[in-house]
C-alpha cells in the first residue's frame, strides 16, 4: 500500500499566504514562530484555513476536544497540532 507524505508546514504556509493573497493582504514569509493573528488572519479566515486543511490532511484535530483551537496561537502550534493529528491517525490505521 503506497502511503501519501504530506508536508504539513508546506501545505499549511501555501494556503496562508493563498488565503491573505484572496483578501488583498500583503504575500509574505510566514514564519513559524509567528502568531496567526500577527500574519493578518481575520475569525473568518482563519475558519476558512482550518476548513481547507481538513480537506488537504483529511484530519480534523480539534473533533475529539483534546485541542482546542484556543490552544493554537502560532504557525508552529498550527503545523504540530495537525503533524500530531495525522500521526495519530496512521497510528490507528
Amino acid at each position: 500500500m503506497l502511503e501519501k507524505t504530506i508536508d504539513v508546514r508546506a501545505a499549511i504556509t501555501a494556503r496562508i499566504r493563498d488565503i491573505l493573497a484572496e483578501a488583498g493582504g500583503p504575500v509574505r514569509d510566514v514564519p513559524g514562530g509567528l502568531a496567526l493573528h500577527e500574519l493578518g488572519l481575520s475569525s473568518l479566515m482563519l475558519a476558512r484555513l482550518l476548513i481547507e486543511n481538513e480537506g488537504v490532511f483529511e484530519v480534523d484535530p480539534f473533533a475529539d476536544g483534546d485541542v482546542l483551537l484556543s490552544d493554537v496561537a502560532t504557525v508552529d502550534d498550527l503545523v504540530s497540532v495537525y503533524e500530531n493529528a495525522l500521526a495519530a491517525t496512521a497510528q490507528a490505521g
